[in-house]
């Protein structure tokens, strides 16, 4: 379980789980939108499931439900909201 953001899990497209990706540096939005986008380019995000409301492991962005996030600055919550759509998960 990863307590805030900026990890993700790496997967094939057999869904077999290969590790994890690890990004730390600046906000826990921005870390999880760096980590979200190099898995993408890496081809290793077949996530089986998650607890976001689209069903994958995006980073939810509210303090108050239960796995969720406090927000970050405007433009990183932006784009992590939007990561199901521009980078979506295979």
């Amino acid at each position: 379980m990863n307590v805030f953001g900026g990890g993700v899990a790496l997967y094939n497209d057999s869904m077999e789980l290969l590790g994890a990706l690890g990004v730390s540096g600046d906000s826990s939005c921005a870390d999880h939108n760096i980590a979200w986008r190099t898995r993408d380019i890496l081809d290793l995000d077949t996530v089986p499931a998650g607890v976001s409301t689209t069903g994958d492991d995006n980073m939810i962005v509210d303090p108050t439900e239960g796995f969720g996030h406090p927000e970050c600055a405007a433009a990183a919550t932006a784009i992590t909201e939007m990561l199901p759509v521009t980078n979506p998960i295979d």
